[in-house]
């Protein structure tokens, strides 16, 4: 008969701290988060399968570990692919946290002498610092009113997963051509597609356009209304869409060189592959 009692349950995994959101859970709903609330979500520490996860080529490529590993270290997250990007980095960290504490070392080659220098960095600031932001998500042109969204974690992960693709082709493919007409006309399929897919990142990244009392919605309709506008308009877009992204970096840490004393900036790399390697 199976124990039901047995004393290691009361030893398994607690909560180690809580978040919220920096998006305060503007673009999801029950089917996303539990109950709806981005707002003190526990999380736990990853479990050995989680971190072996984290060590999976493949997995890290295609993502699904970290879905695997969100929704193992913060239940309350019921659809990891469809975090908004904004969300994810807290995410990340938050799962540092709560399995290797709140410093991490980090690595840097001085600029100047090219001495390999570690630096302890607090983990805690960046979420404070993701929480004082604020996504900019209205764009007026003319008459229109655009209402932005950043991409989903799905989203944003097929893109990487393209482009990986295209530079892979560009490197290992293109070369093997031995017929220069052949080899130009390859190469211009990729440069066709990778300008295709930065038109769609654009595009996947509006949620709605008004014009007078009516708004669209479907993405197919926005796709088409924007394939067809002025250029001015769509600019005006990428620009905000840009500026969202830059205003989300973390923050350059000043840094000096133990050997030589030179002063440097340094901006931690949240790469899953590298900031999940250990404590």
């Amino acid at each position: 008969m199976e124990n039901s009692t047995s004393p290691l349950r009361q030893f398994q995994r607690q909560p180690k701290l809580y978040i919220d959101l920096p998006s305060q859970g503007k673009w999801y709903d029950e089917n996303i988060l539990s109950e709806g609330t981005a707002t003190s979500l526990a999380v736990f520490s990853m479990t050995a399968n989680d971190e072996i996860g984290f060590k999976t080529p493949d997995a890290l490529v295609t993502g699904e570990s970290t879905v695997r590993n969100i929704k193992s270290c913060i239940p309350a997250i019921l659809d990891p692919w469809n975090i908004r990007t904004i969300d994810n980095d807290s995410i990340l960290i938050a799962i540092r946290m709560a399995t290797y504490g709140q410093s991490m070392t980090v690595g840097n080659k001085c600029s100047k002498c090219g001495e390999d220098n570690a630096y302890d960095i607090d983990l805690q600031k960046y979420l404070e610092y993701y929480n004082s932001k604020t996504y900019n998500d209205t764009l007026k042109y003319e008459d229109f009113i655009v209402k932005l969204h950043p991409l989903t974690y799905r989203q944003w992960t097929d893109i990487q997963k393209s482009q990986t693709g295209f530079q892979r082709a560009l490197n290992f493919q293109i070369p093997k051509f031995e017929d220069e007409t052949q080899k130009e006309q390859a190469i211009q399929s990729i440069v066709d597609q990778i300008n295709d897919l930065t038109l769609a990142s654009i595009i996947n990244q509006v949620k709605s356009i008004q014009i007078s009392e009516e708004i669209e919605t479907d993405p197919a309709e926005i796709a088409n209304f924007l394939n067809n506008q002025d250029v001015k308009f769509f600019h005006m877009i990428k620009k905000q869409i840009e500026e969202n992204i830059s205003n989300w970096q973390l923050p350059l840490e000043d840094i000096k060189c133990e050997s030589c004393g030179h002063e440097d900036k340094l901006r931690v790399s949240l790469d899953s592959s590298d900031f999940f390697a250990g404590g």
